[in-house]
């Protein structure tokens, strides 16, 4: 919370959230309460039933046997009828043996190490008349959630666990944070009719883990085995389906359950709305929707990221800033704008949020958000996921959602036409001569020719050679995001890096070696790359100086459109050396959250904040300075504005004064918090301009190249032996191999 703002005490005054419940409500949530206590009890009653069943047949069989004049093989038949209901009666008992709730990957705060959300949690209980609220615990998850302590046993005691997701608190501000936790602690809200709320969502929860959760053993048998014979399987599966079918009693009581309290759960669940928009405002409250939403979306998409993480052995090291990652750009593709605090309206609850801040993130409201939100990323890795994070190089979110692109129709398109030898974040212009004049179509498909053969030659070595440079960028990102922590104080694994220790110091030394080791290889890499960018212009000169009757349609608006993409990509290119820089460096701050910067967190963490920024900020301003000129000719009136107005839509902050005056600490941190938080809001939102502007300002002239060449040419096939297919395959040489002395360069042509 800023200085200039001191946190407003808590209200004396009841300020009244949820509509008003009348005796209809108590009485739905009794009936709703009593009838889904009965339901256990019938189904017990229905099991005694059946075992008296059971019961009264081997009585019966056993009378027979005794006073039978001559025994028969039909006699034992009643046998088998009593040994498999005894079994169907033991699989019917199973559901009402349900698992323990599961806890899932949490990690408990305490009044002492979070007091601010305790403090927040214990003002909304207390305007909506609930109790406190007995354990907090965060996770990964992305809601919020309150359960009884000892689930339908605790419903007594009333005492309340609430799990917060991190993620919701990485994309929510603080007065959007607080809605979230009214709309989930007031479904328990009702007065004396509160224990009788937490009855029917406990009894709920109740039934669903005792009808769909399992032990594992129990999930495996509707997977196949390794080296099972036949007659294994068909038991295996006769016992899944014998269980299956034991389960239909109880889950039509299931039904019933469900039926009974959705009357119940959907008034809860109304009233729980209302709370949430009288404390912000409903336009509030409607963008906080949507931006949940955008969460939820976000969550799948990182999910398929982690999978892909753990096969090349790189897991983004906070899920809860990767999410909010995705959000951010999400809601700028799709426009959503929150509402300000100067247009929002005054909501009945704005007396209890006027302590927080408007446009403050919900993160500043924890200390050290940032570490505990790693904290809960590794917790998740290790017991959810079963991973040893020894085995994987923890990475910055934003590296991630810049490195797993394989939808991205761009990078395919670069792929196809360069027959995966191109690096996407390196450029094929300006490393040699070409052609000012037309040399004739002849010349210009012979070079075109000569140089496709060339690259059958040394495509491998070249791909060996990207795979040696683009390793050592990784590492180098890798090692500067790590010093970054270090200086911030932050846990960094030396076994990870390799490094003697983890300070600072020798992790940017490593760094600066594997910058070295980049400088070593680009001399072979750019020999390859000069010839391939000659076949690469000629054929888009072959396009230029060819005469419109000669080219098809598509090719002639393609001409048309040439010499505009050709400015934008050599005007980006020239930019890229230093672009290149600025990622490895803002794939550092990113990793800090700088965004989520608290007054409270150590003057380490500032330490590290002006470290990078500073040197984030100069790298945006040199990329400008090398665009200075350059024009952006595809805005929707088709009038060109400057590059840089498209790229930099913001202001850059500028450098925070760093006071000798011990007094003045305070004011230096919240200059250096400010500064940051401008830095992610303006500069993240460049990379992402910069890099899908190059992206498809390639494959464009990459495309044109290519169909220009199937006019007049056949098709290029490289062989799957030597393709690489997206960015992250060059990441798959084991890091602990030694790198290659760089291969002897092409021969001229």
């Amino acid at each position: 919370m800023p200085a200039d703002s001191p946190p407003k005490p808590p209200s004396t005054k009841r300020v009244r959230l949820l509509p008003w419940r009348g005796p209809v409500h108590f009485a739905l949530l009794m009936a709703t309460s009593a009838v889904s206590l009965t339901l256990p009890l019938l189904y017990i009653v229905a099991l005694m039933a059946f075992m008296g069943y059971l019961a009264w047949v081997a009585w019966d069989w056993t009378h027979h046997l005794a006073f039978a004049q001559q025994l028969t093989w039909q006699d034992a038949l009643p046998l088998g009828y009593l040994a498999g209901g005894v079994v169907t009666w033991i699989f019917m008992l199973r559901p009402l043996l349900p698992n323990p709730r599961r806890k899932g990957v949490a990690l408990q705060i305490t009044p002492a190490s979070q007091p601010d959300i305790y403090e927040l949690v214990d003002e909304l209980c207390w305007h909506l008349r609930l109790d406190p609220v007995e354990e907090i615990w965060l996770d990964t998850t992305a809601s919020i959630r309150t359960s009884v302590k000892d689930g339908v046993v605790g419903v007594s005691s009333g005492q309340m666990i609430l799990n917060i997701g991190l993620p919701v608190v990485s994309v929510t501000s603080a007065r959007e944070f607080a809605s979230l936790l009214v709309q989930e602690l007031a479904m328990n809200a009702g007065g004396i009719g509160t224990t009788f709320s937490h009855l029917v969502r406990e009894l709920n929860s109740w039934f669903y883990r005792a009808l769909m959760e399992r032990d594992p053993w129990e999930m495996d048998m509707s997977q196949a085995r390794k080296k099972e014979t036949k007659f294994q399987a068909f038991i295996r599966k006769v016992t899944w389906l014998w269980m299956t079918v034991a389960k239909v009693l109880f889950a039509f009581f299931f039904v019933i359950a469900r039926l009974v309290n959705a009357a119940a759960l959907l008034r809860l669940q109304s009233g729980a709305n209302a709370a949430a928009r009288n404390l912000i405002g409903p336009e509030a409250w409607a963008a906080l929707e949507a931006k949940i939403g955008l969460l939820d979306k976000a969550w799948s998409a990182s999910k398929v990221e982690i999978r892909r993480g753990m096969v090349q052995n790189r897991l983004p090291e906070n899920l809860s800033l990767l999410l909010a990652r995705h959000v951010a750009r999400a809601a700028r593709e799709s426009k959503v704008v929150p509402p300000s605090g100067a247009s929002r309206k005054a909501a009945k609850g704005e007396e209890i949020i006027s302590g927080l801040p408007v446009d403050a993130p919900a993160a500043s409201q924890f200390r050290s958000f940032v570490d505990l939100s790693r904290q809960v990323t590794f917790f998740y890795y290790q017991h959810e996921l079963g991973v040893s994070l020894l085995e994987h190089r923890m990475v910055a979110e934003e590296e991630v959602i810049h490195q797993n692109r394989r939808e991205d129709e761009s990078l395919i398109v670069i792929r196809r036409y360069f027959g995966g030898l191109a690096h996407p974040e390196r450029a094929m212009c300006g490393l040699g001569g070409t052609h000012v004049t037309s040399p004739g179509q002849a010349p210009l498909k012979a070079e075109i020719l000569l140089v496709r053969e060339e690259m059958k030659e040394w495509a491998s070595r070249l791909k060996m050679s990207l795979q040696e440079w683009n390793l050592a960028w990784q590492r180098r990102r890798d090692l500067e995001a790590a010093a970054t922590l270090s200086l911030a104080g932050f846990t960094v694994s030396r076994i990870q890096f390799g490094t003697e220790d983890t300070s600072p110091e020798s992790l940017r030394a490593e760094g600066s070696r594997q910058r070295m080791v980049m400088e070593h290889v680009e001399t072979a890499v750019q020999a390859y790359e000069k010839r391939m960018e000659s076949r690469f212009a000629a054929a888009l000169g072959l396009l230029w100086w060819t005469s419109d009757s000669e080219l098809d349609d598509a090719l002639c608006v393609r001409k048309q459109e040439l010499p505009q993409w050709c400015l934008v990509y050599e005007s980006l290119a020239s930019a890229l050396p230093s672009f290149r820089e600025l990622l490895t460096t803002f794939f550092a701050f990113q990793t800090l959250g700088a965004k989520f910067a608290n007054l409270n967190d150590n003057g380490s963490f500032f330490a590290a904040l002006q470290s990078v920024v500073p040197k984030m900020t100069n790298l945006v301003r040199q990329i400008l300075g090398t665009l200075d000129g350059a024009m952006y000719p595809f805005t929707s009136n088709r009038v060109p504005i400057p590059m840089n107005d498209y790229l930099l839509q913001g202001k850059l902050p500028e450098p925070a004064n760093v006071s000798m005056n011990p007094g003045s600490t305070i004011d230096t941190r919240a200059l250096s918090a400010q500064m940051a938080a401008t830095s992610s809001e303006v500069i993240a939102p460049f990379v992402d301009r910069f890099l899908q502007l190059y992206h498809k300002s390639y494959a464009w002239l990459a495309e044109s190249a290519e169909r220009t060449e199937n006019h007049f040419l056949s098709p290029l096939s490289m062989g799957a032996d030597v393709e690489l297919l997206m960015p992250e395959e060059f990441a798959k040489m084991r890091e602990t191999q030694p790198l290659r002395t760089p291969p002897v360069l092409p021969k001229k042509a």
